[in-house]
């Protein structure tokens, strides 16, 4: 999902393609030695299937005119495939310590924030708005667990909206209010009666942001360095809404205004809540996925709810219908078994994501040459599937 400019920041749009989880099962009860990885063609050697997943990423990024590529690849605990290929600026090769901006994949942090609460008696997902925020539209109808689905009927200030977009793009560097964006949001119409549709929009992290710290009188940021960052050792996770972001820098670059520009120092402020935007790496986000796809900082309860396919039955305001196989959980996708986040933020385009029955994660961000700066393709997805056609080939990850 993304405005007609092109600088969404976080849900694109997932095409489904039939999966069968019993037929990975039925290959996996099989067995593969202790140094061999499921792949399309069988039990392969694990380092020979690291290797196959590394030219995957060195072929896309050769195919595609793409800048950069930073991917990281593991199966269980140990690691399958690291690459790097391409270069962050014209005589610097990138590299896996990069920083990058990494959008709409901080949305589990909030989540889990919103689950733990939930998990000490705190609140609970059907509490309805109106006990903290009574003026919001539809308070007394829309529940936390809308906004964390995205089913309450709030628009976004971003999607759909070509005044905001034509606006961001007068002025890339920016440095917006989250009041600011809250307040264009509320502004406009609403896109369903609570509960009756899905529709992606930041306004409703927002608001959960609002609802967290009025619980517990804290800040967002402060509960996600204390709560999320430090259990996890995230170290190289950086919360702030400048444009400045920690060295080195994976260098992005866009065709959004009509010429091909090094978007790096643009302003991520328009994006989710000033305290949610974030800048890491791709070993810390390996750890989020991991700890997305494990629940490693909430209840197998809460766990459960996260990945309940609540919205599979409802019209949604995507290309393709929901299903079983394909749907938003709580701040997360859902397809053919593999849960993840898409964001796209400034020329930066990443996926972070995990597959349970495998347990394969898989962290990858990619920036774009002057050709594929031209075209709307999110390569991130493209390459994430890519990879899942050769690992869970049952299971595959279609844009």
């Amino acid at each position: 999902m993304k405005p007609p400019v092109g600088v969404a920041i976080a849900l694109a749009v997932c095409s489904l393609i039939g999966g069968s989880a019993s037929a990975v099962a039925g290959a996996q009860s099989k067995g593969c030695g202790a140094g061999e990885v499921l792949t399309a063609p069988g039990c392969t050697g694990f380092r020979a299937a690291g290797r196959h997943v590394e030219a995957i990423v060195r072929e896309s990024v050769e195919e595609n005119d793409l800048r950069a590529a930073l991917v990281r690849v593991d199966v269980g605990n140990r690691t399958l495939a690291t690459a790097s290929p391409g270069e962050s600026m014209a005589g610097a090769p990138a590299n896996l310590r990069m920083h990058f901006r990494i959008g709409s994949i901080a949305i589990p942090d909030l989540i889990d924030l919103l689950l733990q609460l939930q998990d000490r008696g705190r609140l609970s997902l059907d509490d309805p708005v109106s006990k903290w925020f009574p003026d919001l539209p539809n308070a007394d109808r829309v529940t936390l667990r809308m906004l964390a689905n995205s089913t309450s009927g709030y628009a976004d200030w971003v999607q759909g909206n070509d005044e905001f977009s034509a606006t961001l793009l007068d002025d890339v560097f920016r440095q917006w209010k989250t009041r600011e964006l809250l307040d264009i949001a509320l502004a406009r119409p609403l896109v369903c009666a609570p509960g009756a549709c899905f529709h992606y929009a930041h306004t409703k992290f927002v608001i959960l942001d609002k609802v967290i710290h009025e619980v517990t009188g804290q800040s967002i940021a402060k509960l996600t360095r204390r709560r999320i960052f430090r259990p996890l050792g995230l170290r190289q996770t950086k919360i702030s809404a400048l444009p400045a972001i920690p060295s080195p820098a994976l260098h992005a670059y866009s065709g959004d205004r009509g010429v091909y520009e090094d978007s790096t120092s643009w302003s991520p402020s328009w994006g989710i809540a000033a305290q949610m935007t974030q800048t890491s790496t791709i070993g810390d986000v390996m750890k989020m996925a991991k700890a997305l796809g494990e629940g490693a900082l909430i209840s197998k309860r809460a766990s459960r709810e996260r990945f309940a396919p609540t919205t599979a039955s409802l019209p949604n305001t995507l290309s393709t219908p929901f299903s079983p196989n394909y749907y938003y959980g709580l701040g997360v996708l859902v397809l053919n078994s593999w849960e993840f986040q898409n964001p796209q933020l400034n020329g930066y385009t990443s996926i972070m994501a995990y597959m349970p029955s495998r347990r394969i994660a898989v962290a990858l961000t990619v920036t774009n040459g002057r050709a594929a700066a031209a075209t709307q393709t999110n390569f991130s997805e493209r390459l994430f599937t890519e990879i899942s056609a050769y690992l869970t080939p049952d299971h595959l990850a279609a844009p």
